[in-house]
């Protein structure tokens, strides 16, 4: 069970604060305070939160297992959303980043 958020995945998380969020807007949201990244990481990223409880995906018609290659090759189609354990462990993680200054 991870108890720690590094940066990335604490940014990444603040970007679905407040609504489900697509890769785009994620990525989007982590470049304002980090800098230029790789859609790809965020999305192994997102899988891994996924299957961690961290994240929820918001419900396709067909089930499949997610993948980040999925989330890559059709983005729009995956919507992504913090779970109560995953919010507990971001809130609790912000004092070390909330103050982060954009680049």
């Amino acid at each position: 069970m991870r108890t720690s958020l590094d940066e990335l995945t604490w940014h990444a998380m603040d970007a679905m604060a407040d609504d489900w969020e697509s890769l785009e807007q994620i990525v989007l949201h982590v470049e304002h305070f980090l800098g230029a990244t790789d859609k790809a990481r965020i999305a192994k990223l997102l899988v891994v939160l996924v299957s961690e409880g961290l994240l929820r995906e918001m419900e396709r018609i067909t089930y499949q297992q997610l993948t980040a290659d999925m989330v890559l090759e059709t983005p729009i189609e995956y919507w992504f959303a913090m779970t109560p354990q995953g919010r507990a462990l971001w809130d609790s993680e912000g004092p070390k980043y909330r103050n982060d200054n954009a680049r």
